[in-house]
């Protein structure tokens, strides 16, 4: 069935199926809504013409479609999929009948288990006492081996006082004539900093003559200098997708790392240092880069991590029936582990959350993946909500999380009285319940961690719910409110270590 998927910012992985002519824009009965101010109520029309052919076109939007980084005019043709940006917002239209090709949804669980597989190797590396040069070879065999259809994974490294790139582990650049298709396609992909996935659609702009029919790259970039690109070709056109980039770039991250390492730039670093320091890179590209925006709200959100890394995970997207999800998360453990498998899970939340109706249907599916991810004695703890845009009315899902707070326009704030829940990935049986609450016009509610209520001053009092609550009446809306809140936090814990990550979402209606 053909589809549009949201590649760029917050809303990045969300999903649109269509099977009939479907208006795109941000009005509340557009076929296929996108929650951003830069896209018109109705900005375009995807078209299936009497030949069978899609098409799309403007509808006289505010700012645009760009295709190819030029304004679009008139009707474009969609032969398989292409590549938009539709205000600022980048998505990938595909019109072909994955069910056709054979390689459609019954695929997509092996791969999403490829991609969990990964994160899970890469979140065991720091066990590995090897020279480096070692860890980079296993993680380059580690991607080949973990995804259908992958053929050949190669680092493409630059010589020392040259331009041009080399494979890693040869001694000598390739002639020109001698310069496998391979190193051509490395050498295109490392001027797209932020990554290259998918099919037809990623790998044409990059003007590369006998390319795969998948790709997976990106620079390998360390403290601005760029040390090389990693790529990944497969047989296969539906290995990745637009959404793989982040995965693409969090393991050039770790690659930049363990080449670092190699080079030696800090021998009398601590190995512990440098595998804290690899965790962050990969847990960093499974946070949203951007606040999501809703007409008629606004919302906030801050994420302290207690350390270098943190346990904590916060993401959006949308059901299948349209309405805003939200996630926070907290997992057990500190450092390295905590934030890896957080990584692991903000994977999982960012394929799966588009093909879920309901907050208690995700969190099942979650539950499910986890039982095989988790370490013994590891659980995440989450809170899942749905947020209908046009009445207000929120539906909760709790895993062990602890209950939001609810302000209401009077001022008055509660902790909400949901079913607690038990947490994810502690035992397949395990039921969970949800709640409905409206949030009415000044209203506020606020998901948080743990590390909120427990943080510590040096006496080792805790902040509690109580002088949470208080916070929540002496500020306006979300950004206010979060300013006032990480105001009080830190004149109580003062110049004692944060023992817990501290995470906040703030939604209120205007």
């Amino acid at each position: 069935m053909p589809s549009l998927t949201i590649t760029s910012g917050a809303l990045a992985g969300q999903q649109f199926s269509f099977s009939e002519s479907a208006v795109i824009g941000r009005g509340a009965y557009c076929d296929i809504r996108i929650d951003d101010s830069t896209v018109s109520r109705r900005h375009a029309e995807v078209t299936c013409g009497s030949d069978g052919v899609w098409r799309i076109h403007d509808l006289g939007s505010a700012n645009g479609i760009l295709h190819r980084g030029l304004p679009l005019r008139g009707e474009l043709r969609i032969e398989g999929s292409v590549d938009l940006v539709i205000g600022e917002v980048a998505v990938s239209v595909t019109t072909t009948d994955a069910q056709a090709t054979g390689q459609g949804a019954e695929n997509s669980f092996p791969q999403l288990v490829g991609r969990l597989d990964l994160l899970a190797w890469i979140a065991a590396l720091p066990a590995r006492r090897e020279a480096a040069g070692a860890l980079i070879s296993q993680v380059l065999d580690a991607i080949r081996e973990r995804f259908i259809g992958c053929e050949r994974v190669g680092l493409y490294v630059t010589r020392p006082g040259s331009r041009k790139l080399v494979e890693y582990g040869q001694e000598a650049a390739s002639t020109d004539a001698q310069r496998p298709v391979s190193l051509a396609l490395a050498e295109a992909c490392l001027r797209h900093v932020d990554g290259v996935a998918g099919g037809a659609s990623a790998i044409e702009p990059l003007g590369v003559a006998r390319a795969p029919a998948g790709i997976l790259a990106a620079p390998v970039i360390l403290g601005g200098e760029t040390l090389g690109v990693v790529v990944a070709e497969s047989a296969r056109s539906d290995t990745w997708n637009p959404m793989d980039r982040s995965l693409a770039k969090g393991i050039a991250s770790v690659l930049a790392g363990l080449l670092e390492a190699e080079r030696g730039n800090h021998p009398d670093r601590r190995v512990a240092e440098r595998d804290l320091l690899l965790a962050r890179r990969v847990q960093q590209h499974f946070l949203p880069q951007n606040t999501i925006r809703l007409p008629g709200y606004e919302l906030a959100e801050a994420y302290v991590p207690a350390r270098v890394v943190g346990g904590d995970h916060y993401d959006y997207f949308h059901f299948t029936d349209d309405r805003v999800g939200m996630v926070i998360a907290d997992v057990s453990g500190k450092a390295v582990s905590a934030a890896l498998v957080m990584a692991r899970f903000g994977m999982a939340m960012r394929l799966l959350a588009n093909q879920a109706g309901t907050p208690l249907d995700l969190l099942v599916t979650l539950n499910i993946l986890l039982l095989d991810e988790l370490e013994s004695g590891m659980f995440v703890t989450a809170q899942v909500i749905a947020l209908d845009v046009d009445s207000g009315r929120i539906e909760i899902a709790n895993a062990g999380h602890p209950a939001p707070l609810l302000r209401a326009a009077n001022g008055y704030v509660e902790q909400l009285v949901i079913e607690p829940g038990a947490a994810l990935g502690a035992n397949a049986q395990t039921r969970f319940a949800s709640s409905t609450i409206t949030l009415t016009p000044g209203a506020c509610l606020l998901l948080y961690t743990d590390g909120l209520d427990e943080a510590q001053n040096k006496d080792g009092e805790q902040f509690g719910i109580e002088r949470a609550k208080a916070a929540m009446q002496r500020a306006g809306k979300a950004p206010a409110l979060l300013a006032e809140i990480n105001r009080q936090v830190d004149a109580f814990v003062g110049s004692a270590a944060a023992a817990d990550d501290l995470t906040l979402l703030l939604l209120s209606r205007d």
